[in-house]
């Protein structure tokens, strides 16, 4: 290796997590719970067309930051992230087809959780549904590869996503205890170690949160 420095990435406290979870409590007043599903999917496609228009630079930086082969970043990685946000994109006003005879609605903000070895597909995998059915999102990226999630922050205020909606927060296992037991997190979806994933099931035990776990892998 080259040894060469990359980024400082800042670890999230209280206060950054109450901002980041105010912030999407006023997105989903505000804005996103009263939008169509055809102007929530108009996002979804503007986000997936900037991430195709800016793939090779996510796939260098993606390389960078968690160290797969460039090709795999660039050939699968990247576009498959894309992809995810187009898909659901088409999704975004079609839910009442998918559903029929049912009632839903949106849980309204949603903490989110994601591991180290496909940093942006799983931050894709994540946002996208969420999105698509109405929720505003805090998401906390692995500590150890955080840079395309930080960059893709960038790729939301180019799309001119209403602030609040996706709030990106970096830091290591205490902010992401401030985030599962946060009041205003109404679910919490994580992907991670078996271990931390039941630390989780009992720290929401009985709150009302939903919970979506993904978890073990290869590990």
């Amino acid at each position: 290796g080259t040894e060469i420095f990359l980024a400082r990435i800042p670890a999230a406290g209280k206060s950054d997590v109450d901002a980041a979870f105010t912030a999407a409590q006023n997105a989903h007043h505000k804005y996103w719970a009263t939008l169509s599903g055809k102007d929530r999917g108009k996002y979804l496609y503007r986000i997936a067309r900037l991430l195709q228009d800016r793939a090779r630079e996510f796939a260098v930086a993606e390389t960078m930051d968690g160290g797969k082969p460039i090709k795999e970043s660039r050939d699968f990685d990247v576009p498959m992230a894309a992809a995810h946000f187009f898909y659901y994109a088409g999704w975004a006003d079609k839910l009442e087809y998918a559903l029929p005879g049912a009632s839903y609605k949106s849980y309204g903000v949603v903490g989110q959780i994601i591991p180290w070895n496909f940093p942006l597909l799983m931050l894709a995998w994540k946002i996208a549904p969420a999105l698509a059915t109405g929720n505003c999102v805090v998401i906390k990226p692995a500590e150890t590869t955080s840079i395309t999630a930080l960059k893709f922050a960038g790729i939301l205020q180019e799309a001119e996503l209403p602030p609040g909606v996706i709030n990106i927060i970096s830091g290591a296992g205490p902010t992401g205890q401030l985030i599962v037991n946060h009041p205003a997190a109404k679910k919490i979806a994580f992907t991670g170690s078996t271990e931390v994933g039941k630390s989780i099931l009992r720290a929401t035990a009985g709150t009302g949160k939903g919970l979506t776990l993904e978890l073990g892998g290869k590990a």
